[in-house]
């Protein structure tokens, strides 16, 4: 699959931390079962596309600024600053549609 490694933690117990992490054109994963999760490598994805539009320069600094916000928006409740990151909104809202990104508008993420 294009754009994917698999960064795989062999750690025992309850996993904390990501699945998955978009990091610049390269998506890492926990567990190589998960190369075969369409739907979170199409979450990741969307990212890809989103670092495209704005490049790496723009986008990380815009993704953690609107975290940081968050923070203070949702009294540091550190999901809901993450889920209401805007280019999160837009990811969790078309991950499962494997198809968004053949029709996908630009800047689709201000929308939201």
């Amino acid at each position: 699959m294009k754009h994917v490694t698999g960064l795989f933690s062999k750690g025992t117990g309850e996993q904390k931390g990501f699945r998955a992490q978009y990091a610049v054109f390269w998506i890492f994963l926990r567990d190589e079962k998960d190369l075969q999760n369409d739907v979170l490598i199409n979450h990741e994805l969307i990212h890809h596309e989103q670092t495209k539009e704005l490049t790496p320069f723009l986008f990380f600094p815009l993704y953690l600024g609107n975290y940081l916000v968050n923070l203070f928006r949702f009294k540091f409740d550190t999901n809901m600053a993450y889920k209401n990151i805007v280019f999160e909104k837009e990811a969790y809202l078309y991950e499962e549609d494997l198809n968004y990104r053949t029709h996908r508008k630009r800047y689709a993420w201000i929308k939201l």
